[in-house]
C-alpha cells in the first residue's frame, strides 16, 4: 500500500483519475535517503504507465501503454521489462511472477481495447 507521500505524488501526476493498477516493484532507487533506497511503484492510469518513488527527492515518469506493446516478463531475471524503455531512467522492474502476470493481463486487455477502438 502506498504511503501518504507516494499517494500525493500520484495525485499530482494524474489529478482525480483513479489508478487502475498499482504494484510496488522490488526495485529500489536512490531518492536521497542516505540509509536506504526507496521502492519504485508501477501504476496504470488512463492508458498510461506511471512509475514513481518518493524520498527526499521525487522520481516520476510516464509512458503511454500504446507505446509499450513489446513489454514482457523475463522469467530468468524475474523482471518486468518495459519496451521501448530508452527514454526511461528505469525500464526493468523486479516483480514476483504473480505480480507480473497481473500486470501482463491488464496490459493485454488494455492493448486489445485500444486496438478495437481504432
Amino acid at each position: 500500500m502506498m504511503n501518504q507521500r507516494e499517494q500525493e505524488l500520484l495525485r499530482e501526476e494524474v489529478g482525480d483519475a483513479r489508478p487502475e493498477l498499482c504494484i510496488r516493484s522490488n526495485a529500489r532507487i536512490d531518492t536521497g535517503r542516505w540509509w536506504r533506497r526507496t521502492p519504485l511503484w508501477i501504476c496504470v492510469v488512463s492508458g498510461e504507465l506511471i512509475m514513481l518513488a518518493v524520498g527526499r527527492r521525487r522520481y516520476s515518469a510516464r509512458l503511454p501503454l500504446s507505446r509499450c506493446g513489446e513489454s514482457h516478463y523475463n522469467h530468468a531475471t524475474g523482471e518486468f521489462v518495459v519496451v521501448p524503455g530508452e527514454e526511461l531512467k528505469f525500464s526493468h522492474f523486479p516483480l514476483s511472477p504473480r505480480e507480473a502476470l497481473e500486470l501482463l493481463r491488464f496490459w493485454n486487455s488494455s492493448n486489445l481495447t485500444s486496438h478495437t477502438r481504432n
